[in-house]
Parts: C-alpha cells; sequence; structure tokens
C-alpha cells in the first residue's frame, strides 16, 4: 500500500511536509494538514460528512495548560518529560498514530516536518511517546505522557522538530492519505552560540522596456544560508545603483520569520525604476533582527554580497540605428537629386552642331 503525506500552505508558510509515493495526485485532494504555533492545531476533515477533526496542545498531566508550543532549554545528558493534549472534535471514535519529527525549512522559508519514512536525526530521534497510537472517544481529550533524551554528545544551539497526530485512511485505493496536524517543539541546548548567516549564489539581470526613454528593472536573486546555531528572524535588502552612486534604488522584504541552523531559504526581489546606465553595482544584505522572539538589536552583523549587471538600454540604441540609418538613406536619396539637377540636359542629334 502506497503512502500519501501531503500538506496545506497558510499565510505563505508551509507547515507540514508533502510527499507523494503513489501515482494519483487525485487522492490529495482529500487531505488538508495544518501545523500552528497557537494552543489548539485543529486538522480539517477531507470529507465533511466523516467529521475526522482533531488538535493537540501542549499539556499538563490534567489537560492543556495553554503554552502555544513546546519551548525548551535543555542540558546534554538530560531527560525532560511532558505532556501532549490530544483532543477528538469530531463525533465519532479515532484512532491516531503519534510520532515526532524533525523540522526543516522549505526553498521558500516555511516551516516543514519531515514525513513518518524520513530518518530523523535530533529532536525527532529524542522524543519518545509513551503511546505511539492513541483512541480517542468522540468529544473527548486524551493526555499522552513522552519524554526528550538530550544526547550528551548534542551540539550547543537550536534543535527544532515537531509532535503529530496522524490518521492514516486508504480504504480500497492504490494510495494510502495520512492526514496529521502537530504541535512544534523548540530545544536550545546549552553551550556555545552563534548567531550568523552568509549569501551564496547572487546573480542579477536588467529587463528594459520597450520605450526607449523608460527604466527598467533589476531582479536580484540570492541564497541566504543560516550558518550559526541559532534560529533567526532575518530582514532581506538590496540596492542597485550606478557609476558614482547615480541612479540609486533600493528595497527591503519582508522578515524571514524563522531560518533554522544549517538551513537556506532562496529569495528574489525586484527593484523596478532603474535607468540603463551601463555597469550597475548590485549590493544584497540580510540582517539578523531576532531569535526566538528575543531581539537581536543590531548585536549580529548582517549577511552581505555584491555583484554587477550591465544596464544596456538595447531599445534605445535600436531606435537610434533606425533614426541614424533613415537619416543616412534620406542624405543619399536627396544627394543623387540634386546631382541629377545639376547635370546638362543631354543633346539630340537635331542640335548638334555641324562639323
Amino acid at each position: 500500500m502506497r503512502t500519501l503525506v501531503a500538506a496545506v500552505r497558510l499565510t505563505g508558510a508551509r507547515l507540514f511536509g508533502a510527499r507523494l509515493t503513489g501515482a494519483r495526485l487525485f487522492w490529495a485532494a482529500l487531505v488538508a494538514v495544518t501545523l500552528l504555533p497557537v494552543p489548539q492545531a485543529a486538522a480539517q476533515p477531507a470529507d465533511d460528512d466523516a467529521r475526522q477533526t482533531w488538535s493537540v496542545a501542549p499539556a499538563s498531566a490534567s489537560g492543556p495548560d495553554g503554552r502555544t508550543r513546546f519551548d525548551y532549554v535543555v542540558e546534554p545528558g538530560m531527560r525532560y518529560d511532558d505532556h501532549l493534549a490530544v483532543r477528538n472534535l469530531g463525533e465519532a471514535e479515532l484512532t491516531l498514530d503519534l510520532y515526532a519529527g524533525d523540522a526543516v525549512n522549505t526553498g521558500t522559508g516555511g516551516f516543514d516536518l519531515l514525513a513518518r519514512d524520513e530518518a530523523s536525526t535530533v529532536v525527532g530521534n529524542w522524543v519518545a511517546v509513551s503511546s505511539p497510537r492513541v483512541v480517542v472517544p468522540a468529544r473527548e481529550t486524551a493526555v499522552v505522557p513522552f519524554s526528550v533524551t538530550v544526547p550528551a554528545d548534542a551540539e550547543p544551539g537550536d534543535h527544532v522538530g515537531g509532535l503529530v497526530a496522524a490518521l492514516t485512511a486508504g480504504g480500497d485505493t492504490p494510495v494510502e492519505v495520512e492526514r496529521r496536524v502537530g504541535s512544534r517543539l523548540y530545544a536550545r541546548v546549552a553551550g556555545p552560540i552563534s548567531a550568523s548567516a552568509r549569501i551564496d549564489s547572487l546573480t542579477a539581470v536588467y529587463r528594459g522596456t520597450s520605450n526607449p526613454a523608460g527604466a527598467g528593472e533589476v531582479d536580484v536573486t540570492y541564497t541566504v544560508v543560516n550558518e550559526g546555531n541559532l534560529r533567526l528572524a532575518l530582514r532581506p535588502s538590496a540596492r542597485v545603483s550606478g557609476l558614482f552612486g547615480l541612479g540609486g534604488r533600493s528595497t527591503t522584504g519582508e522578515v524571514l520569520p524563522e531560518l533554522l541552523p544549517g538551513n537556506a531559504v532562496t529569495l528574489t526581489q525586484t527593484l523596478a525604476g532603474v535607468w540603463p546606465l551601463g555597469p550597475l553595482d548590485v549590493r544584497v544584505e540580510a540582517e539578523p533582527v531576532a531569535s526566538a522572539a528575543q531581539s537581536l538589536g543590531g548585536a549580529v552583523e548582517p549577511a552581505t554580497a555584491g555583484t554587477s549587471v550591465w544596464a544596456v538600454p538595447w531599445t534605445a540604441l535600436a531606435a537610434l540605428v533606425l533614426f541614424l540609418g533613415t537619416t543616412t538613406a534620406l542624405w543619399r536619396v536627396r544627394r543623387k537629386i540634386r546631382a541629377l539637377r545639376g547635370q546638362p540636359p543631354a543633346r539630340t542629334p537635331e542640335s548638334a552642331e555641324a562639323p
């Protein structure tokens, strides 16, 4: 039986992973999954008639305790016990699988979790759930204990993952559909910490306009890499200018809310109103502004990179060439006409002088 794990996007962030190992994408339309940093994240029903909805939330032994996510500061070699509340919001009994997975960033910066069949190496491997499968009666809440055991050789810094409650359905179809909902888990291991980022693969392309007297645009694409061990919120910006700073244009993008250690995001920013002034200097910057909701206040140097691009006014040059060509052709025609007008009339035999 093949398995399908699907996802939805919310506010621009992909929250849980999307994976298809079957051949029928049609069944993906039956899936809705959310992972939200809210007290209770609820799964949406794949079929309105099924009424199979549930939520998860951090909890104490007696029930949900108001936390929005699991967030720990931990020591290597220590074990930490906690609870996950799984609430059945539907009218039928639910049997759910519980597991943990490591978090990653998508290529555009969204938050994602590894699928069940992808091996986790940190948080997803540190978590042990007391009951990997739980049966929750209709309109009831089950509280499931779990533990986080931090290896003695765990590297300092932020390690991120999530706890998942998943429902797998397949029936007679060749594709199994896994609907899952979860809660994020952050573990900051004590020790030396480093907040730093770098920029790779910077490219710039100038796009002119059909208007010979108009300005064009510069598309700047680059990859921001978190090379430290803390999760970072970053503010990207780009600037382009001609020789001696002429015709400078700049843009600042929205803050990337969370770039995980060792992860990367590729950005494209467009600067409009750029005049074709020949060689243009392009500079980009990614400024770390916060980590774990704590302002960095300029304490971390921004990542920077630069390149150059030629902005050639091809439309204006083409118009100039056309003008010069037309002018030259007209000049030659007029010169030939003047030359013809200046020639004496041809003499006929009757008007020729006798010898």
